[in-house]
């Protein structure tokens, strides 16, 4: 009795553990990583939590459109950052 309780146990800790889940789909790694801004464990994404990750990508992405680092981007700043980023971003060649 007790192997067999053993084996069911060890059968049901290996259907439990992730490595048997199903995979992931595209739609559960966005809505994870969405909930990943969960900053405080609520289980929801607050306004603020979510400003926070906006404002965050706006100045890493400002900072790398200001060459000169004046705190402004000119014509010529932002022609040089597209033009270096857009084939990241876009596919322009079709």
């Amino acid at each position: 009795m007790y192997m067999r309780w053993v084996s069911v146990s060890i059968v049901t800790a290996c259907l439990s553990t992730s490595a048997w889940a199903a995979p992931l789909t595209a739609t559960d790694k966005v809505v994870n990583a969405f909930m990943d801004l969960d900053n405080n464990h609520s289980g929801s994404v607050s306004q603020g939590e979510y400003r926070s990750m906006v404002e965050q990508r706006m100045n890493a992405r400002f900072r790398e459109m200001d060459a000169n680092r004046n705190g402004e981007v000119t014509a010529d700043e932002y022609r040089q950052f597209w033009l270096a980023k857009k084939a990241q971003w876009y596919r322009l060649e079709r």
